[in-house]
């Protein structure tokens, strides 16, 4: 609450007094004024969790404290949207009355998914002994950089977006699947299509989330007896998109694409999307004009969907979460009336992230009891987005992935039917509708 990470116009004046209160420890005031600024930007999660820390101030006792790690100089969207989840999860135990009269405090660090600020956030976060635990980082190369100084520490670290398998330590858990569950999901979806026996990969080589979410998708691909022709990388200085959509059509005769751009990556993979709205200019064949395209969550965006246009129509992508599943629905509705806007998987599982932390609370709470702790969690669906929540001993969370495809420039929630004669039978999601699902609010 000392001071804003996000720049701002509305609401200025009374942000600055409030942060200025909040340096005097005048927490009372401080806490009316970010309320005040909140209630005239209902969907700003950083004014909600400044209200929340005044509030833990006040109490008269320590509050526990909690660090998140957001992207904001890369991409404050993305940045809101997990910390909606985790300022609404901080505002339901506060109103609650905390644990004993302690409240839940949040430290918000922005990394920019720069590995070395990163860690440099990590070190200083290690530092801070109020630190109980860190929500974070967002892209897996950031929380590949973090983690091993959080292992050292024994600092526990959720991560409620970084999907990369590679991913794993003593400390680390996470409330996303893995790119594992999320390749395989993908896989049989693609190979069930047909047709689509073989396809061509894009992916980003500097990546951990692109380059395990390519290897993964290609082994399940494989295994179903599908072929991986040609893997182009999207961070090719050379790269000629036009030519390798046109290659991929007519030479490789495939007839599908998989995408797998980091946060990086995501022009380039748009500009692909672009590239294929036409790459067969033959009249006589209209019924396959284009490459059937396919993709990993980071394309779960409004960026998506604003700049690809018609190129991204027919996307289809796998998600941890989505809000129009019915386990989800009390979460959703509970989160579009706090945030006046429909939410999506990050907020979902960043949501999940804190809960996690706050089951693991107790009075007398240290960095070395939460992380014991943290392995014992057992929530029931209620007390999360819409699935229970238990972690493997790898720190891994067991849920499913869904797919979502773009349909008149929004994503639709894609029912499930189950598929006779995969090899790969544990993958199989019993949610669906065909539902518009409409992406967070943003601002």
């Amino acid at each position: 609450g000392e001071y804003s990470l996000f720049p701002r116009i509305k609401s200025k004046p009374k942000i600055d007094s409030a942060t200025e209160e909040f340096q005097k420890e005048k927490y009372a005031q401080a806490a009316q004024g970010f309320y005040e600024a909140w209630q005239a930007n209902r969907n700003d999660p950083e004014l909600l969790i400044y209200y929340n820390n005044a509030r833990a101030r006040q109490q008269g006792f320590e509050p526990f404290t909690i660090a998140v790690v957001v992207p904001i100089d890369q991409d404050k969207d993305r940045a809101k949207e997990i910390l909606r989840g985790v300022a609404q999860a901080q505002d339901q135990f506060n109103n609650s009355e905390g644990l004993n009269g302690r409240f839940l405090e949040i430290a918000i660090a922005n990394d920019g998914n720069d590995p070395e600020q990163a860690k440099k956030i990590a070190q200083a976060l290690v530092k801070d002994n109020s630190i109980l635990g860190v929500i974070g980082h967002n892209s897996s190369n950031a929380s590949k950089a973090a983690l091993p100084v959080y292992d050292q520490a024994g600092l526990a670290m959720i991560s409620s977006t970084s999907t990369s398998s590679y991913l794993n330590g003593k400390v680390f858990f996470r409330t996303v699947p893995s790119n594992r569950a999320l390749a395989s999901k993908l896989a049989q979806h693609v190979k069930t299509q047909a047709g689509l026996d073989k396809v061509v990969i894009f992916y980003d080589a500097d990546s951990a989330y692109s380059k395990d979410l390519k290897e993964k998708f290609e082994k399940h691909f494989e295994y179903l007896g599908g072929e991986v022709v040609r893997e182009i990388d999207l961070n090719d200085p050379n790269l000629n998109i036009t030519e390798e959509v046109k290659n991929s059509f007519f030479q490789d005769q495939v007839k599908a694409a998989m995408l797998c751009p980091s946060v990086e990556s995501m022009n380039t993979a748009i500009n692909i999307a672009k590239a294929n709205t036409h790459p067969n200019h033959n009249p006589n064949n209209r019924d396959q004009q284009r490459l059937k395209l396919f993709g990993g969550d980071t394309l779960y965006t409004n960026q998506i969907l604003q700049q690809g246009g018609q190129g991204v129509e027919g996307l289809t992508i796998v998600v941890p979460w989505s809000r129009k599943a019915p386990q989800a629905e009390n979460f959703s509705t509970a989160a579009s009336q706090l945030w006046l806007g429909d939410v999506n998987w990050r907020t979902a599982t960043s949501f999940d992230a804190t809960q996690t932390f706050i089951q693991a609370l107790f009075q007398d709470a240290n960095r070395e009891i939460i992380l014991n702790r943290l392995h014992n969690i057992n929530l029931v669906a209620s007390d999360t987005s819409g699935l229970p929540l238990q972690f493997t001993d790898q720190g891994e969370r067991e849920s499913k992935p869904v797919l979502v495809k773009v349909v008149d420039n929004e994503f639709k929630f894609m029912q499930s039917k189950t598929q006779r004669g995969l090899k790969s039978p544990r993958d199989h999601q019993p949610w669906g509708d065909t539902t518009s699902v409409p992406l967070t609010k943003t601002d």
